[in-house]
């Protein structure tokens, strides 16, 4: 449904670093609060979320779907792994163009207004000496507030990887002003509480980065998985998963 979408996105790594000589490994545990919204519940979730980042490449894996930004062949691969199928689409992508006539009011309820302060606090979270950053998100549908415990990584390149950063949340309505506002965090955030805020429910997420390993992907990490099958692009369809 569209607000795990929503939170999707927020959970999605959060770097302002690109790419270092090896490939980036980072894994990470994600948890959303069960809720209760116009009468659909969603029981509380737990997830483990993998990213690769590479040279002009970046794979995120979320258990059941994934997706692939491949800026070298301006490409981007939208994997479900439930049904074992992948959609192609070309970069940079469109959102209106994808958008049925009847849901292009709701791109405009969803435009996000998004600040990020930064502040002096310092504290250690497991191996990493972090930073705190503050963030706050809004539209018509939607609140959230979140604290970010963010750590430096020497190596990375902050351009490379926005760039990548802006494609992988493409499809994501009203996102493209967030992923500039969220450009000036300056490092990988390794936690995050967060209070979501939804037509009078409030739903409360957290992450926790497990590991970051710097080391070659395997191959064809970058690739759809061999076997699946690809299939026309439907937003309808991602949106209602």
């Amino acid at each position: 449904m569209l607000v795990r979408k929503t939170l999707a996105v927020l959970f999605v790594v959060l770097l302002s670093a690109g790419l270092a000589v090896a490939d980036i490994k980072v894994v990470k545990q994600t948890h959303q609060d069960g809720f209760t919204i116009m009468g659909q519940t969603q029981p509380p979730e737990d997830r483990e979320q993998t990213t690769w980042i590479g040279k002009d490449m970046m794979y995120m894996d979320q258990g059941d779907s994934a997706t692939i930004v491949r800026v070298d062949t301006m490409k981007l691969y939208v994997i479900n792994h439930t049904d074992q199928s992948y959609h192609v689409l070309d970069l940079p992508v469109d959102l209106s163009a994808l958008v049925p006539p009847e849901m292009q009011p709701m791109l405009a309820m969803m435009q996000f207004d998004v600040t990020v302060t930064p502040t002096e606090e310092h504290k250690q979270v497991g191996e990493w000496n972090a930073r705190r950053y503050d963030m706050a998100m809004t539209s018509q549908m939607f609140s959230m507030n979140s604290t970010m415990w963010v750590t430096k990584v020497a190596g990375y390149d902050p351009q490379a990887f926005n760039s990548m950063y802006v494609h992988l949340n493409s499809l994501q309505p009203g996102m493209a002003d967030a992923v500039k506002e969220m450009s000036k965090i300056e490092g990988l955030v390794v936690e995050q509480q967060g209070a979501m805020t939804m037509m009078g429910t409030e739903v409360a997420t957290s992450e926790k980065t497990i590991s970051i390993d710097n080391i070659d992907a395997p191959a064809g990490t970058y690739d759809p998985p061999a076997g699946y099958t690809e299939k026309p692009f439907d937003f309808m369809e991602r949106m209602q998963r």
